[in-house]
Protein backbone atom coordinates (compact mmCIF):
# COMPACT_ATOMS: atom_id res chain seq x y z
CA UNK A 1 0.00 0.00 0.00
CA UNK A 2 2.72 2.50 0.93
CA UNK A 3 4.76 1.63 -2.16
CA UNK A 4 1.86 2.64 -4.41
CA UNK A 5 0.62 5.49 -2.19
CA UNK A 6 3.63 6.99 -0.35
CA UNK A 7 3.28 9.40 2.53
CA UNK A 8 3.02 13.11 1.72
CA UNK A 9 6.45 13.94 3.16
CA UNK A 10 8.17 10.74 1.98
CA UNK A 11 8.75 9.30 5.44
CA UNK A 12 9.26 5.54 5.70
CA UNK A 13 6.62 3.49 7.48
CA UNK A 14 7.55 0.08 8.84
CA UNK A 15 5.47 -2.82 10.09
CA UNK A 16 7.06 -5.36 12.39
CA UNK A 17 5.70 -8.56 13.86
CA UNK A 18 8.52 -10.12 15.86
CA UNK A 19 6.67 -13.20 17.08
CA UNK A 20 5.24 -14.47 13.78
CA UNK A 21 2.45 -16.15 15.80
CA UNK A 22 -0.52 -17.06 13.63
CA UNK A 23 -3.11 -17.94 16.27
CA UNK A 24 -3.74 -17.43 19.98
CA UNK A 25 -2.38 -20.10 22.33
CA UNK A 26 -2.92 -18.66 25.81
CA UNK A 27 -1.83 -21.85 27.58
CA UNK A 28 1.69 -21.57 26.14
CA UNK A 29 4.00 -19.41 28.30
CA UNK A 30 6.35 -18.53 25.41
CA UNK A 31 3.39 -17.51 23.25
CA UNK A 32 2.18 -15.17 26.00
CA UNK A 33 5.64 -13.62 26.34
CA UNK A 34 5.77 -12.98 22.58
CA UNK A 35 2.26 -11.53 22.65
CA UNK A 36 3.19 -9.17 25.48
CA UNK A 37 6.31 -8.04 23.59
CA UNK A 38 4.22 -7.25 20.50
CA UNK A 39 1.60 -5.37 22.51
CA UNK A 40 4.32 -3.34 24.21
CA UNK A 41 6.05 -2.53 20.91
CA UNK A 42 2.72 -1.50 19.39
CA UNK A 43 2.10 0.83 22.34
CA UNK A 44 5.29 2.75 21.46
CA UNK A 45 3.80 3.90 18.14
CA UNK A 46 3.32 7.61 17.50
CA UNK A 47 0.06 6.94 15.64
CA UNK A 48 -1.92 3.74 15.87
CA UNK A 49 -4.61 2.16 13.70
CA UNK A 50 -6.14 -1.01 15.09
CA UNK A 51 -8.73 -3.44 13.83
CA UNK A 52 -12.11 -3.86 15.50
CA UNK A 53 -12.31 -6.31 18.40
CA UNK A 54 -8.49 -6.41 18.64
CA UNK A 55 -7.30 -7.31 22.13
CA UNK A 56 -3.74 -6.42 21.14
CA UNK A 57 -4.98 -3.08 19.85
CA UNK A 58 -7.08 -2.32 22.94
CA UNK A 59 -4.24 -3.07 25.36
CA UNK A 60 -1.60 -1.24 23.32
CA UNK A 61 -3.92 1.75 23.03
CA UNK A 62 -4.36 1.84 26.81
CA UNK A 63 -0.62 1.58 27.44
CA UNK A 64 0.17 4.29 24.90
CA UNK A 65 -2.32 6.81 26.19
CA UNK A 66 -3.29 7.51 22.57
CA UNK A 67 -6.72 7.86 21.08
CA UNK A 68 -6.11 5.49 18.22
CA UNK A 69 -7.87 5.09 14.90
CA UNK A 70 -10.17 2.09 14.70
CA UNK A 71 -10.92 0.21 11.47
CA UNK A 72 -14.44 -1.21 11.51
CA UNK A 73 -15.20 -4.76 10.44
CA UNK A 74 -16.86 -5.23 7.05
CA UNK A 75 -20.38 -6.62 7.15
CA UNK A 76 -21.71 -8.81 4.34
CA UNK A 77 -18.42 -8.26 2.48
CA UNK A 78 -19.13 -4.51 2.38
CA UNK A 79 -16.79 -1.84 3.73
CA UNK A 80 -18.38 0.29 6.45
CA UNK A 81 -18.94 3.98 5.84
CA UNK A 82 -16.85 5.48 7.33
CA UNK A 83 -14.30 2.64 7.34
CA UNK A 84 -12.52 4.04 10.41
CA UNK A 85 -12.70 6.73 13.07
CA UNK A 86 -10.80 7.97 16.08
CA UNK A 87 -11.89 6.33 19.34
CA UNK A 88 -13.54 8.27 22.17
CA UNK A 89 -10.85 7.41 24.71
CA UNK A 90 -7.65 5.46 25.20
CA UNK A 91 -9.51 2.94 27.38
CA UNK A 92 -9.98 -0.61 26.11
CA UNK A 93 -13.39 -2.08 25.35
CA UNK A 94 -14.86 -4.45 27.95
CA UNK A 95 -16.43 -7.15 25.77
CA UNK A 96 -18.57 -8.85 28.42
CA UNK A 97 -19.96 -6.16 30.71
CA UNK A 98 -22.80 -6.79 33.14
CA UNK A 99 -26.22 -5.81 31.84
CA UNK A 100 -28.33 -6.45 34.93
CA UNK A 101 -29.57 -3.55 37.05
CA UNK A 102 -29.71 -4.92 40.60
CA UNK A 103 -31.90 -2.08 41.93
CA UNK A 104 -34.46 -2.43 39.15
CA UNK A 105 -34.09 -6.24 39.11
CA UNK A 106 -34.01 -6.38 35.33
CA UNK A 107 -31.70 -6.03 32.37
CA UNK A 108 -30.67 -2.51 31.42
CA UNK A 109 -28.49 -0.56 29.01
CA UNK A 110 -25.38 -0.19 31.19
CA UNK A 111 -23.88 2.20 28.64
CA UNK A 112 -26.41 4.83 29.70
CA UNK A 113 -26.22 4.61 33.50
CA UNK A 114 -23.40 7.10 34.08
CA UNK A 115 -21.91 9.74 31.77
CA UNK A 116 -18.34 8.40 31.90
CA UNK A 117 -19.26 4.93 30.58
CA UNK A 118 -20.21 4.53 26.91
CA UNK A 119 -20.66 1.73 24.43
CA UNK A 120 -17.56 0.85 22.43
CA UNK A 121 -17.17 2.14 18.89
CA UNK A 122 -16.72 -1.34 17.44
CA UNK A 123 -18.95 -3.45 19.67
CA UNK A 124 -22.46 -2.25 20.50
CA UNK A 125 -22.73 -4.28 23.71
CA UNK A 126 -19.17 -3.50 24.95
CA UNK A 127 -18.40 -0.73 27.42
CA UNK A 128 -15.50 1.67 27.90
CA UNK A 129 -14.58 4.60 30.11
CA UNK A 130 -14.60 8.05 28.51
CA UNK A 131 -13.72 11.56 29.65
CA UNK A 132 -16.92 13.56 29.27
CA UNK A 133 -14.93 16.81 29.39
CA UNK A 134 -13.28 15.96 26.06
CA UNK A 135 -16.44 15.99 23.94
Amino acid sequence: MYWEHPTINGEIIGFHQPSKEEHQDSDEKMHNMKAWAEIYLLSLSDVMVTSAWSTFGYVAQGLSGLKTWLMFKPENRTAPDPPCRQVLSMEPCFHAPPFYDCKARRGTDTGKLVPHVRHCEDMSWGLKLVDTNEW
